[in-house]
């Protein structure tokens, strides 16, 4: 008695086309490329889903459900994926450049330290005596390097040294900020050359800070 062969499982060419779709699909999410997964790897994935109904109309619910929660579950996550390695390459690209770019800001930074403006105690007081705004806006907050002959050596209310140069017949320039080892060693008709940051004008005589001898 002759037996019937048995009946070979039919292929589902819907379900293996969906498995290519979604394989494609998921490449291109996670390729660091611009618009790869959106323009490409979302329709593609669209196609599978389309696919796995298919192969599930043909097959039985069986042959394409796999596929078709896949497209719907695990693409959206797999696309989050690309996203963050998309953002982490586009980050190691770019802080080398940021990091060049800082370096060149303080390259020019550096190279743009301005000099101490050179004067002398009288000239520093002629042009305060004759324009105090226009002086502040060359040498308030400026280093300074200031010439003079002492006319006096006195402290403060805080019991720091303060020096006076002669800026004329009875004006004079305050320098301040000087250790009591420097002003100790001065003396009346010395003439010095301080380093010191301007501070604007006070009942009459220009005044500075941090000052140092040099």
């Amino acid at each position: 008695m002759n037996t019937a062969a048995a009946p070979l499982p039919s292929s589902n060419p819907a379900g293996i086309a969906a498995w290519l779709m979604l394989g494609i699909a998921w490449l291109c999410f996670l390729i660091p490329f611009p618009g790869l997964g959106m323009f490409l790897g979302w329709p593609l994935n669209m196609v599978a889903f389309i696919l796995a109904v298919v192969a599930m109309a043909k097959g039985g619910a069986g042959k394409g459900i796999a596929q078709l929660l896949l497209s719907l579950v695990a693409s959206p996550l797999v696309y989050l994926v690309g996203v963050v390695v998309f953002a982490g390459t586009v980050s190691a690209i770019g802080q080398p450049a940021l990091d060049a770019q800082a370096n060149a800001g303080k390259g020019r930074q550096q190279d743009i330290t301005i000099a101490p403006v050179e004067i002398t105690a009288r000239q520093l007081h002629r042009d305060y005596e004759a324009n105090e705004v226009a002086a502040d806006v060359l040498y308030k907050g400026k280093r300074l390097l200031i010439t003079g002959e002492v006319a006096s050596i006195q402290t403060d209310l805080m019991d720091k040294p303060q020096v006076q140069l002669k800026a004329g017949s009875v004006d004079q320039v305050m320098i301040s900020g000087l250790s009591r080892e420097e002003a100790g060693a001065l003396g009346k008709g010395d003439t010095v050359l301080a380093a010191c940051t301007g501070n604007g004008m006070i009942l009459g005589s220009p005044m500075t800070r941090d000052c140092e001898l040099q």
